[in-house]
């Protein structure tokens, strides 16, 4: 794989810091499926959930974290339905899976006499911190995951582990002038065009938007005039503020508005199908070129190659694995690389309900300004 320089080692190091900060985000009953695993059931003991490579993973072990997932409020309340019973098997097959990754990992890592030292999980755990906003907001996401501070640990460590093994075994092919080109192609406007800063003030009417821009060019406050006044419901309370405009994110007449201005200029009313705006250009960015931009791009391809080669070297790790599943807990799936549980699902999850493990998403703002909204 070609030698990255320091700053794009850094900046990948850095990449993968996020990847763990999505994950812990998503919660503690994510599975990452391995397929082609070896199908063997039963254990030896009749204590372990499962026996991994002759390593028992105790029933006990799952019993735990299967109890600190119910502070996940999704989790409690899918426990007080009807089909509680069904919901338990699948929460505890899915908590079973990634404990069985984990140690088919841990294994790999011991046999490279690869360690994760203290130190690394601080430093691991710091970047996550800074990456969800600060210290609350971290103990918000861990608290909402049901995430125990040994699970915690746990996830840190798995990806410090993860991520020594991919150095170790050269996970990953070489990332090409050509993909890095192609990269900057596909993504010109959207990722490196021009960038803006900017607010606005919707409403219904014309004449109202008028008044306001009168009352904005008298020295008016743009973010109490948002919030006295502005029909989004998804940027008034932040005084308008609707964060790095690019090119192709909005609708042609507000885009060109945004593009047209200059900064610190306020504009409008502007009409779209949401209304009139009043647009304030806090900031604007210029486009990066090529050049500009291949330390960055190279960075994030490599990572996903990275990421890629990982798992295909986990699928061939896993594939010569000895696994046996205790049958109360279900089978370990060739196809899946996951834990089934004996008892069907249920018609709910035939039906395509929602996955249990996964945060709701956010609702979009209905009167945002979006190129996808306005088809």
């Amino acid at each position: 794989m070609r030698t990255l320089p320091v700053r794009a080692r850094r900046r990948l190091h850095l990449a993968n810091r996020r990847w763990i900060a999505a994950r812990l985000l998503l919660s503690a009953l994510a599975v990452v499926a391995l397929a082609a695993c070896n199908t063997v059931t039963g254990t030896g003991s009749p204590e372990a959930a499962a026996t991994v490579g002759g390593e028992d993973i105790p029933i006990a072990t799952v019993e735990d974290r299967f109890e600190q997932a119910k502070a996940n409020p999704q989790v409690a309340q899918q426990l007080q339905g009807d089909d509680s019973g069904q919901f338990e098997a699948q929460v505890q097959s899915q908590i079973l899976s990634q404990l069985i990754l984990g140690e088919i990992v841990g294994q790999w890592a011991d046999e490279l006499g690869i360690e994760a030292s203290q130190a690394e999980l601080d430093e691991e755990r710091e970047s996550v911190i800074e990456q969800l906003g600060g210290e609350d907001q971290f103990q918000q996401a861990v608290e909402q995951a049901g995430l125990s501070e040994e699970q915690v640990d746990d996830q840190l460590r798995q990806q410090v582990l993860q991520t020594k093994i991919a150095g170790e075994v050269g996970a990953g092919d070489e990332v090409t002038d050509a993909q890095i080109e192609g990269f900057y192609e596909e993504n010109k406007d959207a990722r490196f065009g021009e960038r803006a800063q900017a607010r606005h003030i919707l409403v219904k009417g014309r004449a109202k938007a008028q008044q306001i821009k009168e009352q904005l060019d008298d020295g008016g406050d743009f973010a109490e005039l948002a919030q006295e006044n502005s029909t989004d419901p998804g940027s008034k309370d932040n005084g308008g503020d609707l964060g790095e405009v690019t090119s192709g994110q909005t609708v042609p007449a507000f885009e060109e508005a945004v593009f047209g201005a200059e900064e610190g200029e306020i504009v409008g009313p502007v009409q779209t199908q949401f209304g009139f705006h009043i647009i304030q250009v806090t900031g604007k960015s210029p486009a990066q070129s090529l050049e500009e931009s291949r330390e960055e791009i190279e960075t994030e391809l490599a990572q996903s190659t990275q990421n890629e080669g990982l798992q295909q070297a986990l699928m061939e790790r896993a594939r010569d694995a000895e696994v046996e599943v205790n049958p109360r807990f279900g089978t370990w799936d060739p196809e899946t690389g996951t834990v089934t549980p004996e008892e069907p699902l249920g018609a709910a999850s035939e039906a395509g309900g929602s996955d249990p493990a996964a945060p709701p998403d956010a609702a979009p703002s209905d009167a945002a300004p979006s190129e996808q909204t306005s088809e």
